[in-house]
C-alpha cells in the first residue's frame, strides 16, 4: 500500500516499512508519530483519492532518531577588496520509520 502525506507543508510518498526524513521537532526516539493529513491510498481496493484529504486514513510511524543532513556553504561575493563572505549551514532531520498505513 502507497499513500502520499503532508507533514508541516511537504509532501512524502510513503509505503511501509520505509524510512523518511522530516523536519526535526519534539519527539524522543522510540515514540510514535501520526500523520492524519493523507493525499492519496493506493492499494489493492484502487486508489482513493482525497478531497483534500482522505476521510478516515491514518498514517503511523515510529522515531528513529535524529540525523543532519548536508552542508550548504553560501557565497556572498563582490569584486572589492575584503568583499567576500561564506556563511554554512547544515539542517537537522527526524527519521522516521512508516509502520501502518490504515485507510
Amino acid at each position: 500500500m502507497v499513500a502520499i502525506i503532508e507533514d508541516l507543508n511537504s509532501q512524502y510518498r510513503v509505503s511501509e516499512g520505509d524510512l523518511i526524513q522530516i523536519d526535526v521537532r519534539d519527539a524522543e526516539v522510540g515514540s510514535i508519530i501520526n500523520f492524519d493529513k493523507v493525499f492519496l491510498l493506493d492499494g489493492e481496493n484502487g486508489a482513493k483519492i482525497g478531497q483534500p484529504y482522505v476521510d478516515g486514513a491514518k498514517v503511523t510511524g515510529t522515531v528513529m532518531g535524529e540525523i543532519k543532513g548536508d552542508k550548504v556553504i553560501a557565497t556572498h561575493f563582490r569584486r572589492r577588496k575584503d568583499s567576500k563572505t561564506r556563511k554554512g549551514h547544515r539542517q537537522r532531520y527526524l527519521k522516521v520509520k512508516i509502520d501502518k498505513i490504515e485507510g
